[in-house]
C-alpha cells in the first residue's frame, strides 16, 4: 500500500509545486512509483512544471463526476519514468465530494507507491480536501519570518486534523542572509513551526530554469537536497547538505 501525502504551505510564493514536482521526479530515479495530484482548483500549475500542459484531456473533477476513467485523466510522463499526473481542475469549485475523494486516493495508493498532493496554499476548502485524503505531510516554508508563522499555523491544523506524520521542509534556503541575521535560520524556524526537519533545500536558479521548461533538475545542489529528501522519505539516514559552502 502506497503512502498518500499532502505537500503544503500557509503562505503562497515558497515553491511548494515546485517541491512536489522534484520529490516526485527523485522518488522515480528511486526506482519508486508516483502520482502527483494537482489540487490547487481553478489555478493548476503541475501540468506546466512538467511541460505536459498540451496532453490534458481530463482532470480530477472527470474522476470524481464519472466523465471518465481513472486511467484516462491519470497521465504518465513518458513511458518510462514511473512518474505519473492527475491535474487540477479548471473550475474552483469542482472537487465537492471529500468521500469520493478520499476514496480516489486510497484506489490509487493501491497502485502507486507514493500518492503526492499539491494542496494549494492557504488553508481554505482545496488545503481541507487535500488533507482529509492523506495520511502524511510535508510542511514547505521559506526562511521569512511571514512563511514561518504560516507554517506554525499549518503544522497546528494539521495536527487537529490527525495527521500521521507532519514533516518540515525548509525551501530556498540563502546562507548569507540568514548569517547576516536578515532571515531566520534553521533552528529558529524548527522551533517556530514546531516540526521534524526532513529536508533543506538550497536557493539554485537551476530551480527556476528547469521549472520553466518544464524539464528535470540538471547536476546542481538542490537536485541533490531533492535527492536526499526521496531518501529520507525511504527510511534512509542521509546527512543535510553542507548549506554554508553551498549558497
Amino acid at each position: 500500500m502506497g503512502s498518500v501525502i499532502v505537500i503544503t504551505s500557509g503562505k503562497g510564493g515558497v515553491g511548494k509545486s515546485t517541491v512536489t514536482t522534484c520529490l516526485g521526479r527523485a522518488l522515480c530515479t528511486l526506482g519508486k512509483t508516483v502520482v502527483l495530484i494537482d489540487m490547487d482548483a481553478g489555478l493548476r500549475s503541475l501540468d506546466l512544471l512538467l511541460n505536459m500542459s498540451g496532453k490534458t484531456l481530463f482532470d480530477l473533477s472527470d474522476i470524481l463526476e464519472g466523465r471518465c476513467s481513472v486511467s484516462q485523466a491519470v497521465l504518465p510522463l513518458d513511458d518510462k519514468t514511473g512518474l505519473f499526473l492527475l491535474p487540477a481542475p479548471v473550475a474552483a469549485d469542482a472537487v465537492q465530494d471529500v468521500e469520493l475523494f478520499r476514496r480516489l486516493c486510497g484506489k490509487l495508493a493501491e497502485i502507486f507507491d507514493y500518492v503526492l498532493l499539491d494542496s494549494p496554499a492557504g488553508i481554505g476548502q482545496g488545503f481541507e480536501n487535500a488533507v482529509v485524503a492523506a495520511d502524511n505531510a510535508l510542511v514547505v516554508v521559506t526562511p521569512d519570518p511571514v512563511s514561518v508563522r504560516d507554517g506554525a499555523k499549518v503544522a497546528a491544523l494539521l495536527r487537529q486534523q490527525q495527521i500521521k506524520r507532519a514533516r518540515l521542509v525548509i525551501n530556498k534556503i540563502q546562507s548569507a542572509l540568514i548569517l547576516n541575521g536578515v532571515l531566520l535560520n534553521l533552528d529558529e524556524i524548527i522551533d517556530a513551526v514546531g516540526l521534524q526537519l526532513i529536508a533543506a533545500i538550497p536557493n539554485d536558479d537551476a530551480v527556476i530554469c528547469a521549472g520553466a521548461q518544464g524539464e528535470p533538475l540538471p547536476d546542481c545542489n538542490a537536485a541533490k537536497a531533492f535527492l536526499n529528501l526521496a531518501k529520507r522519505m525511504e527510511n534512509q539516514i542521509v546527512p543535510l547538505l553542507n548549506l554554508k559552502k553551498i549558497c
